[in-house]
This record gives structure tokens, C-alpha cells and sequence, in this order.
């Protein structure tokens, strides 16, 4: 077994590992877990967000060339999508906590997996919209297992001290993920279409071959997690109780900030990964490029400002980390503010002016998300905190819900840009309330040493 001479630290406190535990790279884990049991988590994670990613990307392709959706349609139909979707994963995801720490994470893991076999096997051969929701439907179960697993098993394998190590590791693996899945997913059906497929039989390969992906995914994590239950379990408090605790928790005007954070870097993340292939397929095609030239050129750009996003990470953690995070809130929502609202004034997406956009976006969406992790990571409490970040994350839904319906009908009836504009807008007020927060509340007591 590896041992680290050196013992981590926190603050000035060492901290020795234990040494019950093994060391996989910088990150000492929990007794009981094996090297085996995080490889295949940072393999996991590395798919997690980009098994969603594709089909978000890939959809504007499936909508033109399979079920020939009214251009003047595809705003509100995508924003209906993710709002059902979302709905799922609302229902399920408190619930799927609950049996994990029943059966274990890993049959739950495999078993996400397995649905999002199943979305992507069906999603590409409905025939109506009516039909292409009931299998959006389907993939969010896949998506609801995925995104509480990954969570959970993120927490369960590393020991405390260096939780953040781990956490830092799997978002790497997981952002690398997105942009080679992007890239991937950009050109395959042109890839199909070259190799003498029809459009609609290369559409649906696509879409396939990520199913076969998802499969083999299921049976690795199924093999190469930890099996059993969770050791130590805590009892379940009513949802009311938590749902209470957490609002009046919002009496502090930092966690009230925070929550509107959440409401509004998470509507951020939706307009992007919704709209932003949509608006550049449409762009293409309207410029006389085929549907799968539109689609890959799209993907260029979608790629750099996931890249960016990936790269702009570490220089975002250490704005959080010097400044008062209200101050670092309010920097970021600023950047955020500029990337969205700067999309307002590009008429043709396909025009090299939007890569100078993609970097801006880019760095503005990873801040507005890791900006707000961090406040409600400080100012939660110990007692309670499960309660405050369940509220955080019901408002992060919320804003997914409102940026999809409300974004979907500006980019049919107003400009494609719409959404963007929308979000540009709701990160420049949080910006000006961040501000008078940090000029009106007390200091925070728990704000980082610097």
C-alpha cells in the first residue's frame, strides 16, 4: 500500500490520513474501497454529463431530418423536452436516494445506464412529438439514477480531507467527457451519410451507436462498483421538515442569494445545452449547408465553449477563493452577464465572430455554477445543511423549468438568441443584487483564508 509521508492539511490543522484506507493519486479513500471501486467511478464520471450532452446536441438533427419539425417549432418543442424531463428527475431523484442507501448505489448506477440504453434506442424512431416525450421520458429516468449516483459515490469513496481532491478529479473527467462526446456526436451522422446511409437510417445510427456506449457502461459499473449497502445510514426526515428547515434557513441573506444563484446558473446551463446547437444547426442549414454539415460545424463551436469552460475552471476556483464570495458571486455573475448578452447581437451564429462569443460564454457559464456552489457551500450550516442544499437544488430546478418554457418560446417567437438574451439579463440583476448584499449583510464568518 502507497503512503504518504506528507499528511494532508486543512487550514492549519494537519490532518492524517487513515491509514486503513488505500491512496489512488492524490486522493486517500475510505477503508473498504478499492483502486478498482474509484477507477471505474472516474470512468463513470467521465460519462455522466456527456451521456445527456449528446442527445441534447444531437436532437436539432433528429428534429430536421427524421420528423421534419417546423423550423418555427423547434424553440418551444425543445424547451417542452427538457421541461418533462426535468419533471422526471424532480420525482425521482429524492426517491432513488432513498432506495440507494436500501439495495446500494451500484444496481441503481447500472440500472441509469441501462435506461439511457433505452432512451437512445427509442428516441430516434418516434414518429410523433407526442411519442418522442413519452421516450424523453424514459432517458430521464437514466438521467435521475445517473446524477443522484454519481453524487452519492462521489461522497461515499474518499476520505474528508481530501474530498475535494476527488470532487476536482471527477469534474475534469467529466468536462473532458463532454467536449470529446461533443466532438464525437458532431460529425457522426455525417460520417454515416459518406459511408452511403439515407439521412434518417444515419440519424438513427448515431443515436445508436451512443445506446451500445450506454450499455457497456451499465455492465462496468455494475462489475466495478462497490457492492452492498453504505455502512452508516442516517434517518430520513419528512420532506416538509426538510423543505421548512431550508426555506427559513433563506433568512440569511447570503443563503437567500444563494438560492437565486441557483435558480439562475442552472437556467444557464439549460439555455446552453438546449438552444445552442439548435440556433447553430438552424444558422447552417439557412446557409445552405446540409443538415449534417450544420450539425458538425455547430459542433465546433459548442465544443469551445465546453473547452473553455474546462480550462476557465481553476481560474474561477481561485477568484472564489481570494475574494469575499460575494464578491466572487457577483464577479462572476458579471462575466456571465457579458457572454449571454453578447450573443444578442450576432445575427448569423455561423459567422467567426461567434468564436470570440464561445470563449466569453464559456467562461461565464462555469463561473455562474461554481460561483454558487461555493456561497451555499460556505454559509449552509452543519445542522442542516442536507435540508439548505436540497432547497438550493430545488430552486436550481425551478430555473431549469422557467429558462426551457420561457426560452423556447422567445427563440420561436422573438430571435433565436432569445434565451440568451433572457439569461444575459437575470445574471446582470443577480449581479446588482449580489452587490447590495455584500454592501448591506454582516461579513460571513466562514469566508476563506486568504
Amino acid at each position: 500500500m502507497e503512503i504518504d509521508k506528507q499528511p494532508s492539511t486543512i487550514g492549519s490543522a494537519p490532518v492524517e490520513p487513515n491509514r486503513a484506507g488505500l491512496k489512488v493519486g492524490p486522493v486517500w479513500i475510505e477503508p473498504g474501497i478499492s483502486r478498482f471501486n474509484v477507477y471505474t467511478l472516474l470512468y463513470a464520471s467521465f460519462f455522466t454529463i456527456a451521456s445527456s450532452v449528446f442527445l441534447s446536441f444531437t436532437q436539432p438533427y433528429l428534429f430536421n431530418t427524421i420528423l421534419n419539425i417546423p423550423i418555427e417549432s423547434q424553440g418551444m418543442l425543445s424547451g417542452r423536452l427538457v421541461l418533462f424531463n426535468e419533471l422526471v428527475v424532480i420525482v425521482l431523484i429524492g426517491p432513488l436516494g432513498l432506495l440507494a442507501d436500501k439495495i446500494g448505489r451500484r444496481p441503481i448506477y447500472a440500472a441509469g445506464y441501462f435506461f439511457l440504453f433505452i432512451g437512445y434506442m427509442l428516441y430516434p424512431t418516434a414518429e410523433s412529438i407526442s411519442e418522442l416525450t413519452v421516450y424523453r421520458m424514459v432517458f430521464a429516468i437514466g438521467v435521475a439514477c445517473n446524477t443522484a449516483m454519481v453524487a452519492t459515490i462521489q461522497a461515499d469513496y474518499p476520505q474528508n480531507a481530501w474530498r475535494g481532491k476527488l470532487l476536482g478529479l471527477c469534474g475534469l473527467l467529466q468536462g473532458i467527457g463532454v467536449v470529446i462526446v461533443l466532438r464525437t456526436s458532431s460529425i457522426l451522422p455525417g460520417w454515416f451519410v459518406d459511408s452511403g446511409m439515407d439521412q434518417i437510417t444515419a440519424g438513427r445510427m448515431a443515436f445508436w451507436t451512443f445506446a451500445v456506449i450506454c450499455l457497456i457502461n451499465a455492465v462496468i459499473v455494475r462489475i466495478g462498483l462497490k457492492g452492498g449497502i453504505p455502512s452508516v445510514r442516517t434517518e430520513k426526515e419528512p420532506m416538509s421538515v426538510l423543505l421548512s428547515r431550508g426555506v427559513k434557513a433563506g433568512r440569511n441573506p447570503r443563503i437567500a442569494l444563494s438560492y437565486v444563484a441557483a435558480f439562475v446558473s442552472r437556467g444557464d446551463l439549460t439555455v446552453v445545452s438546449t438552444f445552442f446547437s439548435l440556433w447553430l444547426v438552424q444558422a447552417g442549414m439557412a446557409n445552405g449547408y446540409t443538415a449534417e454539415e450544420a450539425l458538425a460545424r455547430g459542433g465546433l463551436f459548442f465544443i469551445i465553449v465546453q473547452a473553455i469552460a474546462v480550462l476557465w475552471a481553476p481560474f474561477a476556483g481561485l477568484i472564489i477563493d481570494r475574494f469575499d464570495r460575494v464578491t466572487a458571486l457577483s464577479i462572476a455573475m458579471g462575466i456571465a452577464a457579458t457572454g449571454y448578452l453578447s450573443l444578442g447581437f450576432i445575427g448569423d451564429p455561423t459567422q467567426p465572430i461567434m468564436y470570440g462569443a464561445a470563449v466569453i460564454l464559456g467562461m461565464g457559464e462555469i463561473n455562474a455554477v461554481l460561483a454558487a456552489q461555493a456561497l451555499i457551500g460556505q454559509e449552509a450550516p452543519k445542522d442542516g445543511r442536507g435540508a439548505v442544499v436540497g432547497v438550493f437544488g430545488f430552486f436550481g430546478a425551478i430555473g431549469i423549468l422557467l429558462a426551457a418554457s420561457i426560452g423556447g418560446y422567445l427563440f420561436d417567437t422573438w430571435m433565436p438568441a432569445g434565451p440568451f438574451v433572457l439569461m444575459g439579463v437575470a445574471n446582470a440583476v443577480l449581479m446588482i443584487i449580489a452587490i447590495s448584499v455584500r454592501i448591506v449583510a454582516e461579513p460571513s464568518m466562514a469566508q476563506p483564508t486568504r
